[in-house]
Parts: structure tokens; sequence; C-alpha cells
């Protein structure tokens, strides 16, 4: 009968907008009403009634709609609004009994609210209480409207009918969509299916069910489309998983997409609605980021898109992941998907160069790097090309004001650049995996040097710097065992300098080199010492044969009083330990004298030379050494 057994009941999300459209007309139409009844002499009642009830019901609806759990009952406000309103207008009468002509919306009103069940109670109910006002409240009420009798008869049978063909009408439409609904679900169905197999080929990442980096592009370019039209900022941050490789190949291939999925699901989970992730390679991960200013803030970005903690279980396997994350925006670093997803992998590849968590974008962010990718392109040439020289500075043992060694650094002249300084080209070296390439030619160069010297009858030592990649490399000893036999000088003539935060956190196989070297005889010293936090242990555990104490304490020693403490605590820590110490830039008399009183051992500085190429070393040294003896004798 009419649909009275079916349930045609609405979602939420359909729900809301229907009452905030219901309060968008009947708020104003009401207050029109109020303010026509008010305005009319002898009705000022109903026109009270209406407005007061109006934007107190009305109002309230409107806000308990924002909330899913009210919305039930704002519903219920409408229509008891509307309710109360029929009743007031037939009660009352209106304007020469016309208000009976503003209640038949009711039913239509009720049906599209709360579907064919509910709506068909609420029209039963308003039909109850119309009857009620039109026949029995004139005898109750006094200041209720009499209404003729077959006005009444006419009305309460205008009533049913309307009632009736909303009923109809409600019903007829809910079959009517359902049964298109239907007959377009069936004819699609196929389509649908087919197109989704193609595009989860196509666009998903076969492991995650992310979009890939195809996807991404096409996501990327919709949400700047809408970014561009609110006023708002996106966020790209390209995210580059550590270690995966060595993950997968102690875990294996299929526990290795397992937690491949695993971090997928943290990283969305943890982002929710406000972010889309996709996987655009094994290892990295993009995500989108919404925001509604241009602000970025660093602590926002780690606190609610980077805030996952990569940790699982996997095949008994406890499995840490730790990851890089570049970031550029929209719209201050690009206005188009494929700029912006390469500046953000590019401020990617900056924070991992410069051993950092995080880096945003940055213009002069994007130069160095182009810069840094030429000069590792024109470094391996050089390498190749033998392109490179060792200059020389030299250690002076500050009792006897002997030359007694020299430290070996590295020049780079590149024939279109120009000079390269150390600083910069070193780093590109280390983080670009030419270091052990660049530290053989720099250790062959030095034996070589050394050997020359030696058979020139000069007789000194010489440090080469060795770094943190090298000490654990496994080559390495069989490297430096086979310069000694080719140049055939004694190990315990070499100084290989190490700088303090190698030490941090030192693996076994640095270990087992660094013992490994101290027992051929080469001798160890400990670089730039009080810039990190070497421990005790290690001074005593690593056989370590020298301490240098960095510069930065020298430029310093002659005003702060601080920074002359920590010299000489670090000078008396060392003898005590049966180490050398060797200073670092010094650069005056008075410094040196300050060193000569605190019992240092060495020191080196432009106070007594700059580097310089081998040649000129060597008539320096033995003009320094000629020297000394002339004021000796004198």
């Amino acid at each position: 009968m009419l649909g009275m057994l079916a349930r045609h009941e609405l979602g939420a999300h359909q729900r809301k907008p229907h009452v905030r459209q219901l309060v968008y007309v009947a708020l104003p139409g009401a207050l029109l009403l109020a303010l026509a009844n008010y305005l009319q002499s002898g009705y000022p009642l109903p026109g009270i009634i209406v407005a007061l009830t109006a934007v107190l019901m009305l109002g309230a609806a409107f806000f308990m709609s924002s909330h899913e759990k009210l919305l039930t009952m704002a519903e219920s406000l409408l229509l008891l609004f509307a309710l109360l309103a029929s009743v007031a207008l037939g009660l009352l009468g209106g304007i020469a009994g016309s208000g009976i002509l503003w209640i038949y919306a009711f039913p239509f009103l009720a049906l599209w609210l709360k579907g064919q069940r509910q709506g068909a109670q609420w029209s039963l109910v308003w039909l109850l209480a119309m009857a009620f006002s039109m026949l029995a409240a004139s005898s109750i009420f006094p200041f209720a409207y009499a209404y003729d009798e077959k006005f009444v008869l006419q009305a309460s049978a205008a009533l049913l009918f309307y009632s009736a063909i909303a009923l109809a009408y409600n019903f007829s439409r809910s079959q009517l969509e359902e049964k298109l609904y239907i007959s377009e679900q069936g004819m699609q169905a196929k389509n649908r299916d087919y197109v989704s197999r193609l595009e989860l080929a196509a666009y998903q990442d076969g492991v995650t069910g992310l979009p890939n980096r195809l996807r991404l592009l096409d996501i990327l370019s919709r949400e700047i489309a809408n970014a561009q039209e609110r006023g708002h900022t996106l966020l790209v941050a390209h995210i580059r998983l550590k270690k995966m490789f060595e993950t997968a190949n102690l875990i294996g291939p299929d526990a290795s997409d397992k937690l491949m999925r695993y971090i997928a699901a943290t990283m969305t989970a943890t982002v929710g609605s406000r972010g889309i992730f996709a996987r655009v390679r094994r290892d990295e991960f993009v995500c989108i980021y919404r925001k509604h200013t241009e602000d970025i803030n660093a602590s926002e970005i780690i606190r609610d898109v980077l805030a996952f903690r990569l940790e699982y279980k996997i095949n008994d396997y406890a499995v840490h992941i730790d990851h890089t994350t570049g970031v550029a925006s929209f719209p201050s670093h690009a206005s188009d998907a494929e700029t912006l997803l390469r500046k953000a992998a590019q401020a990617m590849l900056q924070a991992q160069f410069t051993n950092q968590g995080l880096a945003f974008y940055e213009e002069r962010m994007e130069l160095q790097f182009n810069r840094q990718q030429l000069l590792f392109v024109q470094l391996h040439e050089a390498l190749h090309k033998n392109a490179l020289s060792l200059h020389y500075q030299g250690l002076i043992d500050l009792q006897t004001g002997a030359v007694i060694g020299a430290e070996a650094l590295a020049r780079w002249i590149d024939p279109v650049s120009g000079p390269i300084a150390p600083a910069e080209f070193i780093p590109i070296a280390e983080k670009s995996g030419l270091i052990k390439a660049f530290t053989l030619w720099t250790m062959r160069e030095a034996f070589g040097q050394l050997a020359r010297w030696r058979a020139e009858g000069l007789d000194l030592f010489v440090s080469i710097n060795l770094s943190a990649r090298c000490i654990l490399d496994h080559q390495l000893i069989d490297d430096v065992r086979g310069l000694l036999k080719e140049f055939n000088i004694p190990a315990e003539a070499i100084v290989l300098e190490l700088r303090e935060a190698s030490f941090a956190d030192t693996p076994e196989t640095a270990l087992q080199n660094m013992m490994s070297l101290h027992k051929l005889g080469f001798r160890l010293s400990i670089d730039d010492f009080g810039t990190a936090h070497t421990s005790l242990a290690s001074l005593k555990d690593l056989k370590i044969d020298e301490l240098k104490i960095d510069q930065s304490f020298m430029r310093s020693m002659a005003t702060d009083a601080s920074s002359r403490a920590i010299v000489l605590s670090t000078i008396q820590l060392a003898h005590n330990l049966n180490l050398r110490v060797v200073a670092e830039g010094v650069e005056s008399a008075r410094a040196e004298q300050q060193l000569k009183d605190m019992g240092c051992d060495i020191a080196q500085g432009y106070h007594y030379c700059k580097p310089m190429p081998a040649d000129v070393f060597n008539q320096w040294a033995r003009s320094w050494q000629i020297n000394r003896r002339a004021v000796l004798s004198a």
C-alpha cells in the first residue's frame, strides 16, 4: 500500500544537505509570513508565534545538522516546527482563514526528510493535529478560528488527498530511481570491472595497492587545480626508506612485500584524509598533503606527515626502517605536477646528502645540488686522469723546533672551474662512493713521496686523512699492506688520521680494521679532537697513538680562558694515556709559546708554513732545519 512496507531511508551524507536546504528556504519564508500576520491589524499573535518558533527551532536544526549524531534530531526539529506552524495556522486561521492554505506541503516535506515509512507516520500525526485544530479547537480555545462546516469538510478531504498524493509520488519516485539504478549498474558492471582491472594494472602498485607514479601525476594535477581554485597550499613529501635492499635480502622477497604493505598502511593511517600516498619506486613513497595556508612549518610537517614509526616483527625479525624526506610546496616551488615532484625528490636527495632526516626545497639548494653533480663528474674524471695533487704542511716538534713530519692535503685545480676547495670536493667523494678511489690515490701519492724523501735523506713521517667509510672497507688492510710492500717504507712512518665523529657507534668491521692497522705498525690519530664526544674507553680500546686538537680551540685560546682550559686538559689527558698531542691551526708565536708551556708535543699551522707542493716543501724543510741548527749553534 503506497510503499508503507518499504524502506527508503537516505544516508547521512544525503540527509545533511536536505536539512540545510530546508532551513535556507523555510526560515526566510516563515519570517515573511510572520511579518505579514504581524502587520495585518488584529493578527499579531500568529506572526509572533511563527517568528519565534522559526528562529529558535530552525536555527537549532541548522547547527545540529553539522553533527552526524544529531542529524536525526535536526530533521525531527524541522518537522516539529512545520507541525507546530501548521497547527498554529490551522488554530488561529491566519488572515481571513487563509492560514490553512500554507499547510499542504507538510506531507511532501516529511516524506522528503524521513523517507516513506517515517514520513507517513509524521503525516498521520499532522492529519490528526489538523483535524483537531479545525474541528474541536474552537470549542476549547476561545481565540481559535471558527471554520465553516462545509469548508472543514472540503479541507479535510484535501488534506487526505494531498497526503495520499505525497505518499504515492514519493514511493513512485523511489521505485523509479531504484529501477534505473539497478538497470544502470547491471549494464555497466562488466565495463566497470574491465576498466578497474586495467586501472589496477596501469595505475596501482601491485604490492601495496597505492597509486603508482603514473597515477600520481594525474592525482597531483587534480589536487593542484583544486588548491589553486580554493587558494590552498599543497605539500609534496618525497620519502625514501633506508637500507631496504639489505632488509629485503635478510627477510626474503615475500616477507619484503609484506613489510611494504605494513609500511604503506602505517603511513596512510598516520596522515589519514589530509593526504594521499603513492609508491613511486621500490623504496620510495610520495605524500600529497593538503594545507590551507602557505606557511610551511617544519615541526608541523614532522608531527602531521612524518609522525610514523616503521617498526615491525617480520618472520621473527625485529625490523626498524628509517627514512629521509624532501618537501616541496605548491605554489611556492612549482605550479605543475612534474616540476613539483622533481623538486621534492631533489630536496630528498639533498637531505640524504647532508645526513638529515628532512629538507625543504630551496632554489639555492638546487643550484648547489647541480654543482655537486657537476663536481662529481669532474672529480671522477680528475681521479682517472691523475689531475689532483698533494700539498704538504709541516709538523714541528715543539720541544726541539725540528720538522719531524708533514700532513698530506689534497688539492684540485680544475681546468674549467679553477681551484676547488677540499671542503667542497671531499664530502662529494665521501657521499658519492668515490672516496675509496680518492683515498687509494692519496695514499699512493703520499707513500711514494715519503719513499723519495727518505731516499734523499729527509727523515720525516707523513699524516694521511682516512674517512669513516674507508675504515669500514674490508679491502683496506690488503690495500695498505700492498702499498707498504710496493714502496718499501715502514708503517711506523705513516700516521692515519680519523675524524673524531668516526668513532660514534663504531661497527665491528671498523674496530677490526683499526686493530689490524695498529698491528701492521701504523700510528692512529684522532683528528679534530674536542669537536665530538669520544669516550675514554675508545681512547684506550682503539689503540690510538695521537690526539690532534681542533684548530677552533687555537683561534680562541689567546682570548678565551675556557679554550685554554680545554686544551690543557686535553694535553694532560693524552699524556696520562701515553698519547702524543698535535695542535693544528697555530698561527702566532704567542700560541706556540702557550702550547710549549702546556707541554704540547707537536704543532702545525700557518705560523710555520702553508701547505705547499712536495718539491717546495722539500726545500722549505731543509731550509728550516739549517736555520734551526744555526740558531742552536748561536
